[in-house]
């Protein structure tokens, strides 16, 4: 069965509804089920049952299965018996499928990434930080959502469309006004649902923004970030940041730096405990409007 995301075409052994079906051709990326090994003694064991052996990533995630990423084309997947197959690409299309994305050189960021005009800004933020909330309503504004959860940007500063849907806990659908009712939930045992969302087919788009989402006792603002706080951003949000060792760790500088030369990173700070969605929203479609008008500006003068 192929698959595509990222850019990629998925051959796998395995059902991938989340994805978008594609045409038989040469794969990207094999998806095998298997066993995986152990790590041998030469392998840098990493936080969250990962580890890091050359050219190969491990994951070992308790109560699910072992899945191996091997020279960014290679995915296999060893599932424990009884586990729900849901939860199994779960971990398939998020952890393991994002080092294998590291492996193929791209800079991988934990965010949401949305279209405005010809480019994309990407929202950065750690897990509950509200990524997926923010992108929600993006997408009720009208705006193409690239990915969700996993962002990876190529050598040339282009942000890779991912499959077409927003995983949301319960209350963010019903702030939405949206039903639970026919969404598959992304493990039995949450109330966090994957949501489809419709658009047209979508080319990599260049990262001219960067919102890296945080909380505050104060108002909401948006403060520039700039020298080598981009860097330290940009490593924090780096999706699964454990991995970046050796050879991962020097092509994740090498390009946060083009990145940096490229897009404008600013950091939204949000009251704790307020509601703030779509007053954020409206912030940072604001602060994109100021500074495309800063840039005609510039031409002009």
């Amino acid at each position: 069965m192929h698959f595509s995301c990222y850019g990629l075409v998925l051959d796998s052994e395995l059902p991938l509804p989340e994805l978008t079906p594609a045409p038989a051709a040469v794969a990207d990326v094999v998806v095998r089920v298997g066993p995986v090994a152990t790590p041998g003694p030469a392998a840098v064991r990493v936080p969250l049952g990962m580890w890091v052996d050359g050219e190969a990533t491990g994951v070992d995630v308790p109560e699910v299965g072992r899945f191996l990423a091997e020279r960014g084309s290679l995915l296999t997947v060893q599932p424990y018996d009884g586990v729900d197959p849901a939860t199994v690409r779960l971990f398939l299309l998020g952890t393991a499928l994002g080092c294998l994305l590291v492996q193929r050189g791209l800079l991988v960021l934990h965010g949401n990434a949305f279209r405005v005009g010809s480019a994309c800004a990407v929202v950065l933020g750690h897990s509950g930080a509200g990524k997926s909330t923010l992108a929600a309503e993006m997408h009720r504004r009208g705006l193409d959502v690239l990915s969700d959860d996993v962002v990876p940007v190529d050598a040339t500063g282009h942000a890779l469309p991912g499959f077409p849907r927003i995983k949301l806990w319960q209350d963010a659908l019903d702030r939405l006004g949206v039903g639970s009712a026919g969404l598959a939930r992304v493990r039995d045992e949450h109330d966090k649902f994957h949501v489809p969302i419709e658009r047209a087919a979508l080319a990599p788009l260049p990262v001219r923004w960067l919102y890296v989402l945080d909380r505050h006792d104060g108002p909401l603002r948006l403060v520039p970030v700039r020298g080598a706080e981009v860097f330290n951003a940009l490593h924090e949000h780096a999706y699964r940041n454990e991995v970046l060792v050796g050879a991962h760790r020097r092509t994740h500088l090498v390009r946060s730096a083009a990145l940096a030369a490229t897009a404008r990173l600013t950091r939204v700070d949000r009251p704790r405990g307020v509601d703030s969605v779509a007053a954020s929203a409206e912030a940072i479609l604001a602060d994109i409007d100021a500074t495309e008008r800063e840039e005609r500006h510039a031409w002009t003068a």
